[in-house]
């Protein structure tokens, strides 16, 4: 019974610290923040390979995305572990929250309305891309470089810019310390686990659009090294 006690403890520990960080911050900012951080840290990698001589899309979007993950995974933890800092007392007494269902599906549709976005903008670059262009460039390639944008921003939504695996990686950070002072080890995978568990299959999908935009602008556009020239390749020929 003393085990049973101890396990609803910690239980209500974390649906207490879950709790208190919806309360105490905004973490789709901070989920803001962090992949605006991501997003920066890819350019200026794939700025640096194209300078020393890398003008393969394919290759430079692939380790960009590489590096970039990594990068993410360093960040990802740092921060979490500045949110839970002082927040690692178990308290049996925690009452157990049943409001973050609603938060998440609100979460959902934020990430649904921000693919949207990226669509429509994609779209729009396709749609300069007329009679003119598609004389240069065949119409498959504007199709996989269309789609490949869309599903590629939708990706990278998903990977970098969500709370829901800051919170996770938080709360496992947090019971880390916790675990060290506690009467009863309680099996948890640790925040490495949790985080590429989330974000692996965004990781995944990005990966594989991000080479598909780059093979298809190097097979079809040699001379273009980087996505917006290839972008004012296009609209040059709409004029």
């Amino acid at each position: 019974m003393k085990i049973l006690s101890n396990w609803r403890s910690v239980r209500l520990w974390e649906s207490e610290l879950e709790r208190d960080l919806h309360r105490d911050y905004s973490l789709r900012t901070h989920g803001i923040l962090i992949g605006s951080a991501m997003l920066l840290l890819t350019w200026a990698v794939s700025a640096l390979l194209m300078h020393f001589g890398t003008h393969s899309l394919a290759a430079r979007y692939a380790f960009t995305l590489g590096v970039g993950y990594l990068g993410y995974l360093a960040l990802l933890r740092w921060w979490a572990q500045r949110l839970v800092q002082g927040r690692t007392q178990v308290n049996p007494d925690a009452p157990d929250p049943s409001d973050f269902g609603l938060e998440a599906v609100g979460e959902v549709a934020s990430n649904g309305s921000l693919l949207s976005d990226a669509a429509s903008g994609a779209f729009d670059v396709a749609a300069a891309a007329d009679d003119g262009a598609i004389i240069v460039v065949p119409v498959v390639a504007i199709f996989l470089i269309v789609v490949a944008i869309v599903f590629g921003a939708g990706w990278l939504t998903l990977l970098y810019f969500g709370w829901d695996t800051l919170l996770a990686v938080a709360v496992e950070v947090a019971f880390s310390y916790v675990s060290a002072r506690a009467v009863v080890r309680v099996a948890r995978e640790g925040w490495l686990v949790v985080a590429v568990k989330l974000t692996w299959k965004p990781l995944l999908g990005a990966l594989l659009c991000a080479v598909l935009l780059g093979a298809t602008i190097d097979h079809f556009m040699p001379q273009v090294h980087s996505l917006p020239e290839a972008v004012r390749v296009l609209l040059q020929h709409n004029r």
